[in-house]
């Protein structure tokens, strides 16, 4: 019962912060801060819901389909990787990941907590492709590693996403990347040790998602407050809890501002709404048409407005030695990429994507962040598309365009009729990814 105690805690200690001393401009401010701080982890509750709905917590889910434009639940979805997906509650005890020997192919399993932090990863990368048992352990947990296990991951969260992928290597390899899906397992401690199981505690109820982009904005803080408690915060964390307080930003608490305040309060989620917006286009220096990937993304510290502008642009995007991220929304010129016009995109010779796992170029409509529709079903290209063409010498020429060329069809990536972004994915980048000396492709509207 340690969770209930701890959320009760925390709500009596944060209401000693009261509404009196603030005036109209001040709770405005406080609302469109609090917005800020609080966006990623109500975006996150977007999955968690749609994943609580139909799986069962602590069940690990993992599909054989790469996702298409059905796919909705999360924003710019890769089209590379087969998902594995859990919802760990890691309230009453640990839960335990085994994972087979995966050779020659990539793999990563990202935990991610409440705050859309990452925690360490169980991976190529981060464990190797030997064999391994993995120990999850959320905050109230004491324990110490059973023998046996190949390492422990602790969590401040007591609720932790687990977010598989699974790289697919075309067609023709989709079976044996499905064979590779049936070597995870997820289990409790006390069963894998064959001990007594806790307690059990009351079952685990989520809000409902209310859409953030639409609506009134503040209803976003109904849904942290009910969140809220299911995470241990850090000390700078909780002295902006106490100062939210006062506008109603409560975690365990019912949202009701201060009747006096009620209108300054709304218009101030409104501004961190439209400031989250602003961001999510601006999450880095442009150029050339491309924003690199935050270096600080997955590990967002006290960085409020970046992680929030991530979770409305990509949400669960890896740590960057595992995978970085370029986003590009225009072209060369500076306009807006838009699928009424046509463009090429040209990685020069010696300049395709540094990796030593594998890359792909996707293709996003620019108002849902979703992978965009068409005739031929081809969402993304990559260095395991089969038909892609190089030039002569060694670079390789991209068509970005709504109906097909009349040549060389492998290198065409169609675009949606109106707005649309891209998304370059380098998985396991290597130095020049990673230190910004790459230089990212031009991407070259052509004239009609």
């Amino acid at each position: 019962m340690r969770y209930w105690i701890s959320a009760l805690a925390l709500g009596v200690s944060l209401g000693n912060v009261h509404a009196a001393t603030l005036d109209s401009p001040q709770a405005k401010a406080l609302a469109q801060e609090a917005y800020v701080f609080a966006y990623a982890t109500v975006e996150h509750d977007k999955v968690l819901t749609a994943i609580a709905a139909k799986l069962p917590f602590n069940r690990l889910y993992s599909e054989p389909r790469l996702l298409g434009p059905q796919d909705n639940k999360v924003v710019s979805p890769n089209n590379d990787t087969f998902y594995s997906r859990a919802l760990l509650d890691l309230r009453g005890e640990p839960m335990v990941l085994d994972v087979p020997a995966v050779e020659g192919r990539y793999y990563s399993f990202q935990l991610v907590d409440m705050r859309t932090d990452n925690l360490d990863y169980i991976g190529t990368r981060a464990t190797g492709s030997k064999a391994g048992r993995f120990l999850i352990a959320g905050p109230d947990w004491q324990g110490e590693m059973p023998k046996g296990f190949s390492g422990v991951i602790r969590s401040p969260s007591r609720l932790v996403f687990l977010l598989g992928r699974t790289e697919v290597k075309g067609e023709a390899d989709q079976q044996d990347a499905a064979n590779v899906l049936m070597g995870y397992a997820l289990q409790p401690l006390s069963k894998v040790i064959a001990s007594a199981a806790p307690d059990a505690l009351p079952p685990l109820q989520l809000p409902a998602y209310q859409d953030t982009k639409h609506g009134p904005a503040q209803a976003l803080f109904s849904t942290f407050n009910n969140l809220a408690p299911l995470h241990e915060w850090t000390p700078a964390e909780r002295a902006k809890l106490e100062r939210f307080a006062a506008i109603g930003v409560e975690p365990g608490a019912a949202f009701e501002p201060p009747a006096d305040l009620s209108e300054a309060i709304a218009q101030g989620a409104e501004a961190g709404r439209e400031q989250v917006r602003t961001a999510s286009s601006q999450v880095s220096v442009e150029q050339q048409g491309w924003f690199r990937s935050p270096t600080n993304v997955g590990k967002f510290g006290d960085d409020d407005l970046t992680r929030a502008a991530v979770a409305w642009r990509y949400i669960y995007a890896n740590d960057p030695v595992e995978a970085v991220y370029p986003m590009a929304l225009h072209d060369a010129q500076g306009q807006t990429l838009d699928g009424t016009k046509a463009y090429r995109l040209h990685f020069p010779a010696g300049q395709l994507p540094p990796v030593n796992a594998f890359w792909s170029l996707t293709l996003y409509d620019g108002k849902t962040q979703l992978l965009a529709a068409n005739p031929i079903q081809r969402y993304a290209l990559g260095d395991r598309s089969p038909d892609l063409h190089y030039d002569a010498d060694g670079g390789l020429t991209l068509t970005l365009q709504s109906a097909a060329p009349t040549q060389q069809q492998g290198n065409w990536l169609p675009t949606p009729q109106g707005p649309f972004n891209l998304l370059l994915r380098l998985y396991l980048p290597k130095a020049g990814a990673l230190d910004g000396s790459y230089q990212l492709p031009t991407i070259a509207r052509v004239e009609p």
